[in-house]
């Protein structure tokens, strides 16, 4: 088994950025990314051989990225690209789908994992046509695919509008973005926005485009169902309270080939999970956060976390909290002193702290609100996977079957190819409808192995080197 310095899972800006920051200091260290190229998914780039000069797409922060990759000439890193983790084990060993080299003990874990958009259930969610915006992404800027049809963008934050305005400039058909939060909402959200003038920038920019375009946005709405027999064909759409609850007397049907959906990001823990690190509960991102000190290590001594997966938290403010990683891996392991390392430290918290009131905004846009369950029917499928839909989970919940675990082992929702992922964010809404916050908040779920589908051949390969000790 090969023994390192310093493994990092995930290639984004977080763990880029804590990767160059021990390295500097001499520290071994080894990336893991599943993509690739590195840069995660703000900075995703076109697939060989479809790789050409620059992106196809305009890349946010793309400032960052030109550092980063400045930076990484600069320092010698091994790069674990298009490799998929699949296992954490005890004394900090990790397990990954490479013949011959599937293990590694590492003295020190960055878990940068990033998050993942949180699915929102409603009957016909499951239809073809109908995606995240995160697939749309990843479609234009690994592949460079512009979709065709009549497309309709729903959900809600920046990214609507972001996307939107990308596909509008490659020549889409986009026809409508629906926001769920009311116009007042959006306002006094801008306001807040005055304290970073290029984020607010890029809003108006990304809002003009759709005036030029004549691209309508509907503000306190949302898609009820989408229709459909083979693909997408309809989305019925209706007006919304604060809360999100349908208003009686505004639906109404648009015509549409791809719905493309978007309300809010979740941090992924799979892998701080496994690793056995403490969680806690947030019913307002339907998801878990890990719980971290100062110096962002979790209750797994030895595993740290730094980004999206710490709770949404923007690309300026993930790149900070990956840096004062960094710098606390080469203070344990002694390649700086501790006085320089506390004046880092200190520099660093400082700079995080001013950044707080972004992730703070990004979670009142992205906070959950109960009126979308509504949607739901006794056939809506809450879980993809195993195909259970909410008649189930109703029927498990009036026979006092009220927790994530109970509810897998009765139903098997959340054994799926996902683990859970796209279903324990619904399961928590619902949850969070019938029971007290105090109960909602004692769910947790068991992230087993292996985290993602992985061919056998690895394990075969596995076993064998474990024959041949």
């Amino acid at each position: 088994m090969e023994e390192r310095d310093f493994v990092v899972i995930g290639a984004g800006p977080a763990g880029l950025r804590a990767a160059l920051t021990a390295a500097r200091m001499g520290v071994d260290v080894i990336v893991i990314g599943e993509d690739p190229h590195h840069g995660g998914q703000i900075f995703r780039s076109l697939t060989p051989p479809l790789q050409t000069q620059g992106h196809i797409m305009e890349l946010q922060d793309h400032k960052i990225l030109d550092d980063l990759q400045s930076d990484l000439n600069e320092v010698d890193i091994h790069f674990l690209n298009k490799t998929i983790v699949w296992g954490i084990f005890d004394d900090n060993v990790i397990a990954f789908d490479k013949s011959n080299k599937s293990l590694i003990k590492a003295k020190k874990i960055l878990i940068a994992e990033g998050a993942y958009e949180g699915p929102v259930a409603f009957p016909g969610w499951t239809l073809p046509g109908v995606m995240t915006l995160g697939g749309i992404q990843i479609l234009l800027k690994s592949q460079g695919i512009i979709p065709t049809g009549k497309i309709i963008i729903a959900g809600t934050g920046p990214l609507l509008f972001y996307t939107a305005s990308q596909l509008i400039e490659k020549g889409a058909d986009v026809k409508a973005v629906l926001e769920a939060s009311s116009l007042n909402q959006w306002m006094r959200w801008t306001m807040h926005l005055l304290r970073a003038p290029g984020i607010l920038g890029k809003g108006i920019k990304y809002l003009n485009i759709l005036r030029k375009h004549h691209v309508p946005v509907y503000y306190s709405t949302v898609p009820l169902e989408a229709k459909g027999s083979d693909g997408l064909k309809e989305v019925v759409i209706a007006q919304v309270d604060k809360q999100w609850h349908p208003m009686p007397g505004t639906k109404r049907e648009m015509a549409a080939d791809l719905l493309c959906l978007n309300f809010g990001f979740i941090p992924s823990t799979q892998f701080s999970h496994m690793a056995g690190c403490e969680h806690t509960c947030d019913p307002q991102i339907r998801g878990w956060l890990p719980k971290v000190n100062s110096n962002y290590e979790t209750s797994v001594e030895g595993i740290h976390v730094a980004g999206d997966c710490t709770g949404i938290c923007g690309v300026k403010k993930a790149v900070l909290e990956g840096e004062l990683v960094g710098n606390e891996v080469a203070r344990y392991l002694g390649r700086i002193s501790g006085a320089e390392a506390d004046r880092r430290l200190s520099v660093l918290q400082k700079k995080i702290h001013c950044l707080s009131w972004y992730q703070h905004f990004l979670r009142k846009i992205y906070s959950f609100r109960p009126g979308l369950l509504d949607l739901l029917t006794d056939e809506t499928i809450i879980c993809r996977c195993e195909e259970v839909n909410f008649g189930m989970i109703s029927h498990l919940f009036e026979n006092n079957s009220c927790s994530l675990e109970e509810i897998k082992l009765f139903s098997r929702t959340g054994m799926g190819r996902c683990q859970g992922r796209f279903c324990y964010p619904s399961l928590l809404g619902i949850f969070s409808k019938v029971l007290s916050e105090n109960k909602v908040c004692s769910q947790d779920f068991t992230s087993r192995i292996p985290a993602k589908p992985l061919p056998l051949e690895t394990l075969f390969d596995l076993s064998a080197h474990d024959k041949s000790k």
